[in-house]
């Protein structure tokens, strides 16, 4: 993207900044009415992240809050392409980044990492992180029986720019630990309000789009690139997450807004789910054998009374 490109990007963003600005301050309470604009205090680096406070943080704006659950939820934030399907309790339908493990013995380790702990602005190196999850101890690792046999991760992100006619369209590739997961633009990512509800945009058919929320999984069943992947893990105990941009520089990432103020601490630390199908614990087993030879005993005992008072 040329530098002219990048003006013009940037003054479309502060024009409709002051455009929406207006729109909401028309709507709020006398208490916020004082909230004022500068358009000389407003930096260039922070136009979007100032669209991102009116279009997206209503609820925070006005003190409102929606009701999870509404007609229009979507299912597809909260059910990861794994065979693991849908995710962990406690997992917001959209921001942060979600990371679903399926072990070699099928069991399952999910994390997200917080939105407010990931990068917002312009990337100066490339790769660029945005964000690292810890926690990656032995006795997580440890439970997915030796290796990996899928993997998914899940991003929201405002105003992407990798969907198809977006200037960045093909030229980022997420890396996790060094690893290429995959292209942006090839995720089929869908548009929601801030709070996880079904937007009127869509599904993107690839790609996290020009201003709008979008939310995608990016995953894998690569043999040879999720044993590379659970080596690492295994190694640094952790997991950092990077956009390889061929241009660094040009884009203003925010991984940070765009979603309801609910939603930006929301954030858990690696959870081992044994699988469905797991052999129960040896007491388990004896427990059942014990209550299985008492009803055995009973029912014996039962039919013998049955006899003994049949023959009076």
């Amino acid at each position: 993207m040329t530098r002219f490109q990048v003006r013009n990007k940037l003054r479309k963003a502060g024009s409709k900044a002051k455009s929406i600005a207006v729109e909401r301050l028309g709507n709020v309470s006398q208490g916020t009415s004082r909230l004022s604009i500068s358009k000389a205090s407003m930096k260039l680096a922070t136009m979007k992240s100032f669209i991102r406070l009116f279009a997206y943080g209503t609820t925070t704006v006005l003190g409102m809050s929606v009701v999870a659950g509404s007609a229009h939820a979507t299912s597809f934030t909260l059910t990861s392409p794994t065979s693991g399907g849908t995710v962990a309790a406690g997992i917001s339908p959209v921001g942060g980044i979600v990371l679903d493990l399926i072990g070699l013995n099928d069991t399952r380790v999910t994390s997200q990492l917080a939105a407010n702990q990931l990068f917002q602005g312009f990337y100066s190196n490339n790769p660029g992180n945005i964000g690292t999850q810890t926690g990656f101890t032995s006795a997580i690792t440890g439970a997915l029986g030796g290796g990996l046999k899928q993997a998914a991760i899940r991003f929201t992100l405002y105003d992407g720019d990798t969907a198809a006619g977006d200037f960045d369209f093909n030229d980022n590739r997420l890396r996790l630990n060094g690893l290429n997961f995959g292209n942006w633009s090839s995720v089929n990512a869908q548009n929601t309000d801030a709070n996880g509800n079904a937007g009127s945009a869509g599904f993107s058919s690839g790609g996290f789009r020009n201003d709008t929320l979008d939310t995608g999984w990016f995953s894998s069943s690569d043999a040879a690139l999720l044993t590379s992947f659970y080596n690492s893990v295994v190694n640094t105990q952790q997991v950092v997450y990077q956009v390889d941009d061929v241009d660094p520089g040009e884009n203003f990432y925010d991984f940070t807004q765009g979603i309801s103020s609910n939603f930006t601490n929301v954030g858990q630390g690696p959870t081992v789910q044994p699988p469905s199908n797991a052999v129960p614990e040896p007491f388990t087993i004896l427990g059942s054998l014990t209550a299985g030879g008492i009803g055995v005993a009973l029912r014996r005992k039962r039919q013998k009374q049955e006899k003994e008072a049949a023959k009076v």
